[in-house]
């Protein structure tokens, strides 16, 4: 497949970096560290997790670098190892809080305000309307095990295909697109008839969780959680509402609104600490 218009070649930085040009490296990993955060920080919804989980993850990039051979994408050789390294980490309060889907979706039920808050000023009340959003669809995610989470990761929202998907978790094709097909089950029973961002039908809408967010510590107006970090930008914009409303399958829709998801960037200490670890190979 072709290289988007714009796209480095990662596959031809890597093999400059293995045959020691420092420059080639150095832009190899801040081009790779963005999409591991991103992916580490869905999978989490922790960003200071998601911080140190790319450091690790770019480290083991960096330290097996001369072993990939270019028989798949460099892209997906790298979500092989983060999605594995991924897997194998330890749980943290964030995920331990949610409890499984039924648990989850009988939360959003039960604490979803009759009316938008209101006693917030505009600019104040778009911010926390946007915190919610990101909040509880990452919420979403920590509702599938973990096995399901990182596949719905792989193959919904950064579009790996079984071929490459199956490959990155080490798995056959038949396993990955069965257990693609049960994540996506598991999401329509969290949407099916709640979220109104996928049909406006749906009488759940972020503005309306906002307080019991506040009032649960989910939430905290002082610090937001998302709208500080590096690459943040204004919440869901009108047009994606659009196309998920028009969406048949509920799973298909939730997918484009996490397609919206900003354009978050890895923190500059990754890379800091990834020259503390590898001096000899970042200069």
């Amino acid at each position: 497949m072709p290289e988007a218009p714009g796209r480095p070649d990662l596959e031809g930085l890597a093999a400059r970096a293995v045959a020691g040009d420092a420059d080639a490296l150095e832009q190899l990993c801040r081009e790779l560290q963005d999409l591991i955060y991103r992916l580490a920080l869905r999978f989490s919804s922790d960003p200071e997790a998601a911080a140190d989980a790319t450091q690790e993850i770019l480290i083991l990039v960096v330290t097996h670098l001369s072993e990939f051979e270019g028989r798949s994408k460099l892209t997906t050789w790298v979500y092989t190892i983060a999605s594995r390294y991924l897997l194998r980490t330890v749980r943290g309060p964030i995920e331990l809080s949610v409890a499984g889907p039924e648990p989850f979706a009988d939360w959003i039920d039960r604490n979803l305000a009759p009316t938008p808050a209101d006693h917030f000023d505009e600019a104040t009340f778009r911010l926390l309307a946007g915190e919610v959003r990101l909040a509880c669809t990452y919420g979403m995610l920590l509702a599938l095990t973990r096995d399901l989470r990182i596949t719905y990761l792989l193959g919904d929202l950064i579009g790996l295909p079984d071929t490459e998907g199956a490959q990155a978790l080490g798995i056959t094709r038949a396993a990955y697109r069965q257990r693609l097909a049960r994540a996506r089950r598991t999401m329509r029973s969290i949407i099916a008839d709640r979220c109104g961002l996928v049909d406006r039908a749906n009488p759940c809408r972020c503005d309306r969780q906002i307080d019991s967010s506040i009032d649960y510590g989910i939430l905290d107006p002082a610090h937001p959680t998302f709208s500080t970090l590096p690459g943040a930008h204004p919440p869901i914009p009108a047009d994606t509402l659009d196309t998920a409303a028009r969406q048949l399958d509920t799973a298909t829709a939730i997918a484009e609104i996490y397609r919206s998801d900003p354009e978050f960037r890895a923190p500059e200490r990754v890379w800091e600490t990834l020259q503390r670890a590898c001096p000899a190979l970042t200069g």
